[in-house]
């Protein structure tokens, strides 16, 4: 059995000891004796609510050394996966109990972010207290993406005035805790329920996302009410990395350490020392978002129009050379943040280079497409460049992330157009084709000012 090690707040020191201990645990979960034979059958439980309604539950007793803890696990808006299958299937062989839900199934809605947010607190607040009472067990509570949000809210109107003392913590996997990705050069807001939450959290996050560069938004809020945040990264992957369909040969390989990383969790959550958590009382509750997936073209900024001058970008030509934006005032400016790992960023760079042959065809040199890199090093950008997209416009390098900070970047790609004057016009998250008539004569407009 794994040795639980220490907690460091805001971050999980993994040490050469950590990472040696995980791989001898993966190793004895692989192995064919520990796990489920073929006849594996999960039982069907439900739990009735105050409405009348029935929510199903697959549940899977422990089968050797029962312990006093279970799963609970909640849906993302991408539903259960098979990685959730394989937590029912296995952690039971260590003596943790796993309920895995079919939520919006029982409601008889498809999954997407905006129906998890129909489901009411109270409901959620209702199936957590019934399954403690069926089983008389502590709950952790594993959730992904926007499925945080229903949790969250459930517990941060729980009607007591402390949260139950069964519940031993809350497993988070890339949350999506923003009200919605704001448009380029706005704040970002997290929801109101994510900075009234008091618990204990496990907050799992992937390092190529912007949610990472933008981590302390997330840590802030939930720490707001009093909750206790731990981080994990998860380098060189992707959020949703266990069961993306175009996951790359790491991330595949990261996949099949889910049920240890989980397990690992959890036995973290298990070791912490409980205490008792005040309910925040008579705050702003959540109202639903609605989706933002429409269709985008280059819009009107509406941050400052005047851009941060000291970007800390290194040209990938020039070794160490920091590129100050006013340097190019007087040429209208497409900066383009982006990475290779994104695939609507990599989608979208022939249109830019069409975009860019086009406008200084005449060798004019008054457009210019800066093209900031996050997070990645020379070699994978070199190595991009040469095997997967071809351009010629400048890339510019944001190893620390710092230009995107003070860019206020929440998704990838984001881009901004810069007129002559030095001042942002406009802007757009999400790839576009940059041939798009509307897009062109837009920037025609600002080159002929």
């Amino acid at each position: 059995m794994l040795k639980p090690l220490p907690l460091t707040k805001r971050s999980l020191l993994l040490s050469r000891y950590f990472y040696s201990r995980l791989f001898y645990a993966f190793f004895l979960l692989s192995n064919a004796t520990l796990f489920a034979n073929s006849s594996f059958a999960y039982e069907t439980q439900s739990i009735k609510i105050n409405s009348g309604l029935e929510i199903d539950f697959n549940f899977q007793a422990p089968t050797k050394n029962s312990g006093n803890t279970l799963l609970l696990v909640m849906p993302s808006e991408h539903g259960l996966q098979v990685a959730d299958q394989t937590l029912l299937e296995s952690l039971p062989n260590y003596g943790i109990e796993v309920w895995l839900s079919n939520l919006l199934e029982s409601y008889f809605l498809p999954y997407s972010a905006s129906n998890l947010e129909r489901i009411p607190a109270e409901h959620i607040q209702q199936i957590i207290k019934n399954i403690h009472e069926k089983t008389n067990k502590n709950i952790i509570i594993l959730t992904a993406g926007r499925g945080a949000i229903p949790v969250l809210r459930a517990l941060a109107s729980w009607p007591d005035d402390h949260s139950p003392a069964y519940l031993t913590g809350l497993i988070l996997m890339h949350p999506k805790l923003l009200t919605k990705t704001p448009e380029p050069g706005l704040a970002a807001e997290v929801m109101p329920s994510v900075k009234n939450t008091n618990q204990l959290i496990y907050l799992i996050q992937p390092t190529q996302s912007p949610f990472w560069w933008n981590r302390k938004l997330t840590l802030d809020g939930l720490e707001q009410s009093g909750s206790d945040v731990f981080t994990h990264p998860l380098k060189n992957v992707r959020n949703r990395y266990y069961f993306r369909p175009d996951a790359t040969p790491g991330e595949q390989r990261l996949t099949g350490k889910y049920l240890n990383l989980i397990y690992s969790a959890m036995t973290q959550l298990m070791r912490y020392p409980a205490k008792a958590r005040t309910v925040v009382k008579d705050v702003q509750t959540d109202t639903q978002v609605t989706s933002d997936k429409t269709h985008r073209s280059l819009a009107k900024y509406k941050g400052s129009p005047i851009p941060p001058t000291k970007l800390g970008l290194h040209i990938l030509a020039k070794e160490n050379q920091t590129y100050n934006i006013q340097d190019d005032k007087g040429k209208v400016l497409l900066v383009n943040f982006w990475a290779s790992w994104c695939p609507p960023c990599v989608h979208e760079m022939p249109s830019m280079q069409a975009l860019n042959n086009l406008l200084n065809k005449n060798a004019k040199n008054s457009f210019k497409i800066l093209a900031v890199n996050m997070g990645e090093d020379k070699k994978t950008i070199t190595t991009f460049l040469k095997e997967k997209v071809s351009v010629n416009f400048d890339i510019l390098l944001d190893t620390d992330g710092e230009a995107l900070k003070q860019w206020k970047i929440f998704a990838f790609p984001t881009s901004f157009i810069i007129d002559k004057q030095g001042n942002i016009r406009y802007a757009i998250y999400g790839g576009i084709d940059w041939l798009d008539p509307d897009v062109v004569t837009k920037i025609q407009q600002l080159i002929g000012e």
